[in-house]
């Protein structure tokens, strides 16, 4: 065989293991790239469970210390309470011991202690809904009744059947009210019977 024929047989025998080698390197960057994408899917995975563990411990956390604070608060609001209780009790043992007050020594008794219980709710954010004279609002007021008057407007609350009231500015009671109505009229009652 000339030397031509023996170098064309070597070169085509040295293609098929060129692309064998060729293969070989991209199998194995292939499976670098692999390793590398496994190892950062692992470590997102370590960070994922960690934040997880974090946000439950956060969520714990926040729990009690809500507790804690509503704990406090409510302790609070005893004790401003705990004098009207001490008074209520004072006028149940007078009550029992057989002595008596006036009809006046007993309004200005209940009168105090309404004062004082008012007070201690203002403190806390209660505020009593202004009804008489007001429009109505159908988001404060309830209506018990209606009242046909000339002399108000239509929807004008004219009485007030139990006080309303506000905390921290949200309505936590309506109040229930009376409201004034136009009056009808003879004729407009008779010409809606219609004809007979």
């Amino acid at each position: 065989m000339s030397d031509n024929k023996v170098k064309q047989k070597v070169e085509s025998l040295q293609k098929p293991i060129d692309f064998i080698e060729q293969f070989r390197s991209q199998l194995e960057e292939l499976d670098k790239a692999r390793r590398d994408s496994e190892k950062k899917a692992a470590e997102y995975f370590d960070k994922l469970q960690r934040l997880q563990a974090d946000m439950e411990n956060l969520q714990k956390i926040t729990k009690r210390q809500m507790e804690s604070v509503t704990r406090q608060a409510s302790e609070a609001l005893v004790l401003k309470l705990l004098p009207i209780l001490d008074a209520l009790q004072q006028a149940g043992n007078f009550a029992h011991s057989g002595k008596s007050l006036s009809v006046e020594e007993i309004a200005v008794g209940l009168g105090l202690l309404q004062k004082q219980l008012t007070e201690v709710l203002r403190t806390e954010g209660l505020e009593e809904i202004s009804a008489v004279g007001q429009p109505l609002n159908p988001g404060r007021h309830e209506v018990v009744s209606c009242v046909e008057r000339d002399d108000r407007p239509e929807n004008t609350i004219i009485e007030e059947m139990r006080s309303g009231y506000l905390l921290n500015g949200k309505v936590i009671r309506p109040s229930l009210v009376v409201v004034s109505k136009p009056k009808v009229g003879k004729s407009e009652g008779s010409e809606k019977s219609g004809p007979a």
